[in-house]
């Protein structure tokens, strides 16, 4: 019963994500890219930066992972980024993930938000193959199987390969031979809060080394664009309105990243 009633609330809501996905996963090229509704255009440069207290307390507890994460996967010489402002980078995204714009439009939809999260992450969970985003940081195991195998997808189909290491993953992708099994693993580890922070930096640090093969700029809307379409090429950003509208969004959350570290300072936790 417990597992029926997931189900009927995962298809109820399923409208902000794509039921393909789960009912024929494709860990292909195209697989890494943050599918998402479309949301409707609206204008307005910001939107309400709201956060659920519960989420606001998780972010406290994460400050030092996401400083410690920042320091690890960003590399200034190619971002041109301080780390503490790749760390501002990380925190601005955690924020928005954890407030769509279904949530805006809809308010009683964030009663029950968390379930819907929750929901897809139990169906990854139950070993059907399922790739449905999952919290805190939004990401698909499918994602998060390229992030650890190094894998940097470029405009052309062709794809860059990095060292890259996430800080805290048990996960050899390699030694799976069964992809169901692989993505409930995945999923159990990008629903940790501190393993998800290391995913998300370690995500947008492919992020960078997109942005530096198409020679395009790097900044907080590059990163936020690249973890939620896969694209970095301003034009092309402008162009997505999910992309474009994500960016939006997340130019709200970019006061609170901030306040974030500065009232981490006054704590005296460490800085980067």
């Amino acid at each position: 019963m417990r597992r029926l009633l997931v189900i009927v609330v995962l298809l109820c809501l399923i409208g902000v994500d794509h039921a393909a996905l789960w009912l024929s996963p494709v860990h292909a090229h195209s697989a890494w890219r943050q599918v998402r509704a479309a949301p409707p255009t609206r204008p307005g440069p910001t939107i309400e930066a709201f956060v659920r207290p519960e989420f606001a307390a998780r972010m406290r507890r994460l400050r030092s992972t996401i400083l410690d994460a920042a320091s690890r996967h960003n590399h200034p010489h190619l971002s041109g980024m301080s780390d503490r402002e790749f760390a501002v980078v990380i925190a601005t995204i955690l924020y928005n993930e954890n407030f769509g714009w279904a949530e805006e439009l809809v308010p009683p939809l964030r009663m029950v938000t968390p379930l819907y999260q929750g929901a897809q992450q139990q169906v990854n969970l139950h070993g059907w193959g399922a790739n449905f985003s999952v919290w805190p940081a939004n990401l698909r195991p499918s994602v998060a199987a390229e992030i650890l195998a190094g894998e940097v997808p470029l405009a052309d189909g062709r794809v860059l390969r990095i060292p890259l290491q996430v800080t805290g993953s048990q996960i050899d992708p390699t030694t799976f031979s069964d992809q169901r099994a692989l993505f409930a693993a995945l999923t159990a580890e990008i629903s940790n809060d501190e393993l998800a922070v290391h995913y998300l930096a370690a995500n947008l640090e492919r992020g960078v080394w997109r942005a530096v093969m198409e020679g395009q700029p790097v900044s907080w809307r590059t990163l936020a664009a690249w973890h939620n379409q896969g694209i970095v090429d301003p034009v092309a950003i402008r162009n997505n309105p999910t992309a474009r509208d994500y960016v939006r969004r997340a130019a709200a959350y970019l006061p609170l990243a901030r306040a974030l570290f500065t009232s981490a300072d006054r704590l005296g936790l460490r800085a980067v």
